[in-house]
């Protein structure tokens, strides 16, 4: 009977759907669509984390815009968020305003001075540069969002399924990008040239070596758990593929440097003396750095030889940045010039400034400046410095302090041996992969790395509280058995 039931649902279903499909009714064709997901994401509110999560795996200018208003800009991960929130009250309401979000707040209350500081310093925009104030409130308003997207990731997480969910979502999108990639280079007619290339699938040349490092990072820790070999034996190839299709320093250097920190940091035994991780530390820098260099040579030789002698390419560009952010950070050094407003004509652009850079590097070719194109900084800790001030980047830097020790104490909580320890791994030192790969990236809010940035911290804070409640579990299943069995002492 219950057989029959299903099937009439389906054959109704696909009529109506056939129906309002003929008659070009889209309008409730998205409608009935928005329903059917949000009842799937009322049952399981991960399934919409996941759709959110999906988003950041493609390039948003690959999508075009649901709507403009002047800066501000609504996208289609938007809806996502938008359909997880819904996912997420409805479920509060559900079970009578039950919150679940002390882990979650203790984990990012650390940056929000920084985060309250980066909205005072658009006042510092509107008295420098006011022409671009619009865009740098829906540049904050982003980061913000970006934020309220890990709280609702962090909601909908019930047990340690959903993180492990989560992960291998995250991976899963990652092995896409990677292929698609892939395609895009085999696409090119001129097989000799295939490997001189750089392809960035669906995602872009830097972001796209950024999702590699990552999986070539998930192989490292699940090898040291000792996983399957069918578990990293691909992810390994992919991720190293994904590298050299392209051929990014800053993820290469990522990827190198957190697996360093990972083996310096978390050693399986017990107790490791302070005198063994320091030797580590100096052997991995004897061999890192080495092996680092070498690797940049090896992928990218014209960028490397044109920064050794500072007169061409992609990264001597980005040395002469970061001394211009320096520049705009001796300038303004207390308050910085407010945030995005280092990307400007009137910062950037300033032919003075530009004067003072041509002397500097002398055998740059002349369209490397911005006299005419204004750049961004190409470097989160240098844009913080040039943007923030020393105040903003000091903010920045105790936040990042405080939330490094909340995340070594919630690694540090779950065992060993447990199945989970290797996701907790992941999460953690995939903070420090993305520490280390912005130091030749800005921030903007709502990229990729920013959701990854949120969506680690929340799945940590979440693994946190399902431990919690897993340990209040088995001490009261510890206590039904004693009493079942009578052994707890009589006192008179």
């Amino acid at each position: 009977m219950r057989i029959l039931m299903r099937v009439a649902i389906i054959v109704v279903a696909s009529l109506g759907l056939g129906w309002i499909v003929s008659q070009g009714k889209f309008l409730w064709l998205g409608a009935l669509g928005f329903a059917v997901a949000l009842a799937f994401c009322l049952v399981r509110p991960v399934l919409a984390s996941s759709l959110a999560l999906s988003f950041a795996f493609i390039n948003p200018s690959l999508l075009p815009p649901v709507m403009e208003v002047r800066e501000f800009t609504v996208r289609y991960f938007d809806g996502a968020i938008v359909l997880l929130g819904i996912a997420i009250f409805l479920r509060l309401a559900v079970q009578r305003g039950k919150f679940l979000g002390q882990e979650w707040w203790i984990v990012f209350k650390p940056l929000l001075p920084f985060l309250i500081y980066v909205g005072m310093s658009l006042g510092l925009v509107w008295i420098y540069v006011p022409d671009v104030l619009l865009a740098s409130v829906a540049s904050y308003v982003r980061l913000v969002v970006t934020i309220l997207l890990g709280f609702l990731i962090y909601m909908s997480i019930r047990n340690e399924k959903d993180v492990r969910m989560l992960t291998w979502v995250i991976l899963m999108f990652t092995v896409a990008s990677i292929t698609v990639g892939t395609l895009e280079a085999l696409a090119i007619p001129q097989r000799k040239l295939l490997a001189a290339g750089r392809y960035g699938g669906l995602l872009g040349l830097n972001t796209f070596g950024l999702v590699a490092g990552l999986l070539v990072l998930w192989v490292v820790i699940a090898l040291v758990n000792r996983a399957p070999m069918l578990l990293w034996v691909i992810p390994l190839v992919v991720g190293i593929l994904g590298l050299f299709l392209s051929k990014s320093g800053s993820s290469t250097l990522a990827t190198i440097g957190s697996i360093l920190f990972f083996w310096i940091a978390f050693s399986r035994r017990k107790g490791s003396a302070q005198g063994r991780r320091l030797l580590r530390l100096l052997l991995g820098g004897v061999v890192g750095i080495p092996i680092a260099i070498w690797v940049l040579w090896f992928l990218r030789p014209g960028d490397f030889f044109g920064l050794v002698s500072l007169s061409g390419g992609s990264w001597a560009q980005r040395l002469m940045i970061a001394y211009a952010a320096l520049q705009i950070f001796l300038a303004h050094p207390l308050f910085g010039v407010g945030w995005q407003a280092s990307s400007t004509k009137a910062v950037i652009g300033d032919p003075t400034l530009n004067e003072l850079l041509i002397q500097a590097f002398p055998r740059l070719p002349e369209h490397y400046f911005f006299l005419e194109r204004p750049t961004s900084l190409h470097n989160l800790y240098m844009q913080f410095l040039a943007e923030l001030g020393i105040i903003g980047f000091s903010l920045f830097a105790y936040g990042v302090v405080r939330v490094g020790k909340t995340v070594a104490g919630i690694v540090k909580q779950i065992p060993y041996h447990s199945p989970f320890r290797g996701l907790a791994l992941f999460n953690a030192i995939g903070l420090i992969y993305l520490l280390i790969w912005w130091n030749t990236n800005p921030l903007f809010g709502g990229q990729t790395e920013s959701i990854f940035a949120v969506t680690f911290l929340s799945l940590l804070a979440a693994l946190w509280r399902v431990q919690r409640q897993s340990y209040k579990r088995k001490e009261f299943e510890n206590l039904e058995t004693l009493l079942a069995e009578n052994r707890i002492p009589q006192f008179r």
